[in-house]
């Protein structure tokens, strides 16, 4: 694979990891108790984490924000269903439904298009942090392109 290529699908990942982890572990921890006060945690945490990420990864790989920003974004976005089915997994869902092993391997099968992940979301209680990052990436993505351009000019 180009290293391009590589760069790229590692910063989705990492993405994905840091923005879906804290949902995933509170699903784990809460189980069949999951309610509305995880849902505002994790409407302020999981975009948080996600931010200190990039901070983090931007000075340690060496990466502008923009393409840190615009990598994260599609690795939340594609990878946000897998996550989900991992941790609605804990509390009787997907893989542990009715369905088993093969209602949770349909729902990993079409949970890789963004769209399936809005809706995921929206029963996941993590709609809310999603619009919310995705707002925060492409304002960052932006803004730092209009800042290199006008550090450019001058």
């Amino acid at each position: 694979m180009r290293p391009v290529l590589l760069k790229a699908l590692r910063l989705a990942f990492i993405g994905a990891l840091a923005f879906w982890s804290p949902d995933t572990i509170l699903h784990a921890i809460r189980r069949y108790s999951f309610d509305s006060p995880d849902v505002r945690f994790l409407t302020f945490a999981m975009p948080v984490t996600a931010l200190v990420v990039l901070v983090v990864c931007a000075k340690l790989m060496k990466v502008t924000p923009s393409a840190l920003a615009g990598g994260m974004l599609l690795g939340i976005w594609v990878l946000g269903g897998v996550f989900m089915v991992i941790g609605g997994s804990f509390s009787g869902g997907y893989f542990t439904g009715p369905d088993g092993i093969r209602g949770g391997l349909l729902m990993l099968a079409i949970s890789w298009f963004p769209v399936i992940t809005f809706l995921m979301a929206t029963y996941d209680g993590s709609l809310g942090a999603l619009v919310l990052i995705s707002l925060v990436l492409l304002i960052v993505g932006i803004l730092w392109k209009m800042y290199r351009s006008a550090e450019i000019q001058h």
